[in-house]
């Protein structure tokens, strides 16, 4: 044993388990982490023009969506994309130390698009894990801040020394994605449009067979041949041919929409939906530093835990 402990049997029970809790939830973080690597690893990139309808990789130029750029709540800047945190410090009942709680949370949920040359796809960034370059902490006085400060590594070091240790009570917390951004992704690519979707007709006339007879004085007035006020078989029957009608009509109007891609969550489990404005191998390295934390904080869990079990309490 390396370490001398001198601790009671419950404390020793007591450290067990935090140590086997604390061993369980690395090892899973560590598998999940390490299959998250390889799904990145060996997931080819795509070109939007080719690429296959399912879990794709795709990198390109970010583009704003429709309704143009978002405003970041916190700093004012102009985004496609943003996340932030407001945390409140508060300090104990003795009024010696306390803690940071949060205030708000937010993560805009507007389509943007991203270019990679060959084409144009829309972007769902909803259940998204993002890692994004531009993250900035600082601090203030309100809970909503003025201007944010300098993305400087020295500027951001101050603002936590100082919001730490003097006045400042909230902590501000925001990662953007910026238009013309280079961006990967990786998550379910669907294309729409472009005569890929057909109609179900018989529902679709149904569906419009439906809403006619939901107002009877309007079927009446359209399908009445003889104008004896009601609808016979004969007239039910043009009815239904002109439904179908309609619903072919419709058909042919999807059949005229242009092809539109979109990427996705793709709600499977083990599949994440991840977007970065770091390019591929930065991500990788990112995912192989979390790795290796998690597996040192599992192994140093798995140690103090044996220390522990070889342990005579007192």
């Amino acid at each position: 044993m390396l370490l001398d402990l001198n601790i009671e049997s419950h404390e020793r029970l007591i450290g067990l388990i935090i140590c086997i809790i604390g061993f369980l939830v690395c090892v899973f973080f560590a598998f999940r982490r390490f299959g998250h690597y390889r799904l990145i690893v060996d997931t080819p990139t795509a070109l939007i023009r080719s690429a296959p309808q399912g879990y794709v990789e795709i990198s390109g130029s970010v583009i704003a969506g429709e309704d143009g750029q978002l405003r970041s709540p916190l700093s004012g800047q102009p985004c496609v994309w943003y996340r932030i945190k407001v945390d409140r410090y508060e300090r104990n009942s003795n009024n010696k130390g306390g803690r940071w709680r949060s205030v708000r949370r937010e993560t805009s949920q507007a389509w943007f698009q991203i270019d990679d040359g060959t084409g144009i796809c829309l972007v769902d960034p909803e259940g998204a894990m993002a890692a994004t370059q531009h993250k900035k902490v600082w601090f203030g006085h309100t809970e909503m801040p003025g201007a944010a400060l300098s993305t400087s590594s020295f500027q951001q070091y101050s603002a936590r020394l100082v919001g730490s240790f003097a006045s400042g009570r909230y902590r501000y917390t925001e990662e953007l994605i910026f238009e013309h951004e280079r961006l990967y992704t990786l998550g379910s690519f669907q294309s729409v449009g472009g005569g890929r979707e057909r109609l179900d007709l018989k529902a679709a006339t149904t569906d419009i067979l439906r809403g006619w007879k939901s107002d009877q004085a309007a079927l009446i007035g359209r399908f009445d041949a003889d104008k004896d006020g009601k609808i016979d078989q004969q007239e039910w029957y043009e009815a239904r041919k002109q439904a179908l009608r309609e619903a072919k009509l419709q058909q042919r109007e999807m059949d005229k929409m242009p092809t539109m891609h979109v990427l996705g969550d793709p709600k499977e489990q083990g599949h994440p939906f991840v977007i970065s404005t770091f390019d591929e191998e930065r991500l990788l390295s990112r995912f192989r530093w979390q790795l290796g934390g998690f597996m040192a904080c599992g192994l140093l869990a798995f140690w103090l835990g044996l220390e522990l079990l070889l342990t005579t309490p007192v």
